[in-house]
């Protein structure tokens, strides 16, 4: 099962508020092809590439659509998807943001 965390939507949602006016409809269907591409982890928890961190004592792991990483980590065989960040975004940074956001 893919577990989607609030925090995970809200990086969804924030994406999409933020895009320009007229390209609504495209960061929605982007969003929509991501969350699609995430549900490959239903059968696959263990698919993506390990990251150097933990978070609440679990391996945080990512796997990549297009210019975004998803980053969750293996719960009971459920993948717990934790944030939605871009590529640009400095990993280190993000980690950090989250896990004060989380733990």
């Amino acid at each position: 099962m893919v577990i989607w965390t609030d925090n995970a939507v809200s990086h969804i949602t924030e994406f999409i508020d933020s895009v320009r006016e007229g390209t609504e409809e495209t960061a929605k269907a982007y969003m929509s092809k991501l969350i699609d591409y995430v549900d490959i982890l239903e059968t696959m928890p263990e698919l993506g590439k390990v990251l150097k961190y933990k978070i609440l004592g679990y391996d945080v792991r990512q796997i990549i659509y297009k210019k975004h990483r998803i980053i969750y980590h293996v719960k009971e065989n459920n993948a717990v998807i934790l944030a939605i960040i871009h590529t640009r975004l400095d990993i280190d940074k993000a980690i950090r943001k989250l896990k004060r956001d989380i733990e």
